[in-house]
This record gives C-alpha cells, structure tokens and sequence, in this order.
C-alpha cells in the first residue's frame, strides 16, 4: 500500500505540473500572437484602419479578430505574462520534484 500511495503521489505530480508548464506555454503563445497582430496593426496604414473600423463587420475573420485585440491595455498582457511565467516555473518546479522523489524500494 506504501508503494502505491509513493508511485500515485510521483504521477500526480508530474501529471500536475505537466499541465500547469502546458498551461503557462499555450498563454506565452497567445500573448505573442496578440502583440504580433497589435504590430501588424499599428504598421498598416491609419485611413485603412479607420475604413477597418467603420467596417469591421464586413471584414474577413482575421482582421476582425486583429481590431478587436488591439483595444486590450497593455497592462492586462504585463499581467498575462507574469501569471504565464509563474505557471511555468510552478509546473515546472512540480515536475521536478516528482523525479527527485525516492522511489519506494521492492521487497
């Protein structure tokens, strides 16, 4: 019984940090992509923006979705970042102390 609360406790913690390192990736990436499209954004030319603007229903997928993630302040992604960053090192620190754990001894 021993062994088995030691191994299940081992793949609970990898199980847990794996998601919360996955987690803390997958909003890196989505944070990059919304500072990529706010770039993009920025760089097109103001009366294409504005004709953008007063048409954004009419406009494909992508550059709507580009409009839309340009209105979000530039604090909430300092803030998204930070909370990215601590998921990772969370994750990662549980995955660590998962194979560091002492392996219950056979008989």
């Amino acid at each position: 019984m021993k062994r088995f609360v030691a191994n299940f406790a081992r793949w609970l913690c990898h199980l847990i940090g794996g998601v919360l390192l996955g987690a803390g990736l997958v909003l890196h990436g989505q944070i990059a992509f919304i500072r990529v499209a706010n770039h993009e954004v920025e760089k097109t030319f103001f009366l294409w923006r504005l004709v953008g603007e007063a048409t954004v229903y009419l406009q494909s997928l992508d550059v709507q979705v580009a409009l839309a993630l340009q209105d979000i302040p530039e604090n909430v992604l300092r803030e998204s970042d930070l909370a990215a960053w601590t998921l990772v090192i969370v994750g990662t620190l549980m995955v660590l102390a998962a194979l560091v754990m002492p392996r219950p001894r056979a008989k």
